[in-house]
């Protein structure tokens, strides 16, 4: 497809992938046929349609969760962001935004790393037959948190690396917006390895649950309540707008003006993380109760950022990891990672702009 190329050899997206993201939104549907709000999600679409009745669908929709959950949602297991490969391709795009190709040799080793976390994290996960998912459910995180210890002894391992790597640095700060931030899902390792106080950063998100866990933990950073939609700020206010897991959660109409608005925003780039992508023609609308769980497809993503952006990197995660670390197995086989510039990326090539880590490029 335009805009991408592909790990040799790979079927665009296998029958046992297409079996297991149905059966999880089989498993999402059953859950929600009965959910009171799902039925009040329909009504509302059905009566006012819109951005502003999605808004008040997702902050219904957050409400009810518990805080303290939130604050582990999307952080441990797989999603862990020391070892989860997204938010490292997250990072590394900073870094190389900051610094070029300077620490290609240490981005490589963290990715190495990560692989051999992930395998030691499966194989655990597969001898005390604990599904790794993401789950709001107290039980089951704490089954998750016992699984990753045995990664506890080396998942700290590249923090020391990185902070001492960029320790007396002093580049201009690199203006970065977060939107759907969670509970400082990622920025918690922009922290941890180094990397923060370079950045001038704000994080969005529209439940006041996940912004007071994140000022809770970083006080002296600027999370605010926020809408994705709307976000009130100026045009090319920010050097890079990240987003991640957020466009499968919503109706088409409402994703495409989310992306609209990180484009004006961003004066340089998107660094834009996707959970249920696939190379195939379009999106597949998958609505479930008051949430969505839309299939994305990566050429059309990559045709309407390539509109804009002049460079377009379009990343399959599982197809990478096989290329190159020669990695079979995944944490999800839907995820892709896409980053887009405004200017030609100019490198020795790579996903975030170094060499050896790319799997799909256009200039």
């Amino acid at each position: 497809m335009e805009g991408t190329r592909r790990a040799a050899g790979r079927a665009s997206m296998p029958t046992r992938i297409r079996r297991r993201v149905g059966r999880r939104l089989k498993r999402w549907q059953n859950q929600a046929r009965n959910s009171s709000l799902g039925l009040a999600a329909t009504v509302l679409r059905a009566v006012r349609p819109g951005a502003a009745t999605e808004e008040r669908i997702l902050r219904m929709n957050w409400a009810s969760r518990d805080a303290a959950r939130l604050d582990e949602y999307l952080v441990i297991g797989w999603q862990n962001p020391r070892i989860n490969v997204q938010s490292i391709l997250i990072r590394h795009a900073l870094v190389h935004r900051l610094f070029g190709d300077e620490f290609a040799d240490l981005e490589r080793a963290e990715l190495e790393l990560a692989v051999e976390l992930n395998e030691a994290l499966r194989q655990e996960a597969a001898r005390t037959r604990v599904h790794i998912h993401s789950y709001l459910d107290a039980r089951r995180q704490a089954a998750i948190r016992e699984v990753s210890r045995v990664i506890e002894p080396r998942e700290h391992e590249m923090e020391q690396r990185w902070r001492l790597a960029l320790d007396g640095r002093s580049p201009e700060p690199l203006a970065v917006l977060e939107l759907a931030c969670g509970s400082a899902n990622d920025y918690r390792a922009f922290v941890d390895f180094g990397l923060a106080p370079f950045l001038d950063y704000t994080g969005i998100d529209l439940n006041p649950k996940n912004i007071d866990n994140a000022r809770r933990r970083f006080p002296a950073a600027n999370f605010l309540v926020g809408n994705a939609m709307s976000t009130g700020r100026p045009d090319a206010s920010a050097d890079v707008v990240i987003a991640s897991d957020l466009f499968e959660h919503l109706p088409f109409e409402v994703a495409n003006g989310v992306l609209a608005e990180a484009t004006r925003i961003a004066r340089d780039g998107l660094i834009l993380s996707f959970f249920n992508m696939a190379d195939v023609p379009d999106h597949v609308d998958q609505p479930v109760a008051a949430y969505h769980w839309n299939l994305l497809s990566a050429p059309r993503m990559v045709a309407d950022l390539q509109r804009t952006f002049p460079s377009v990197t379009a990343i399959e995660i599982p197809a990478w990891l096989q290329a190159e670390f020669g990695y079979a197995h995944t944490y999800n086989p839907a995820a892709w990672t896409i980053l887009a510039d405004r200017v030609a990326v100019a490198s020795s090539g790579g996903a975030a702009g170094s060499r050896g880590t790319a799997v799909a490029t256009r200039a």
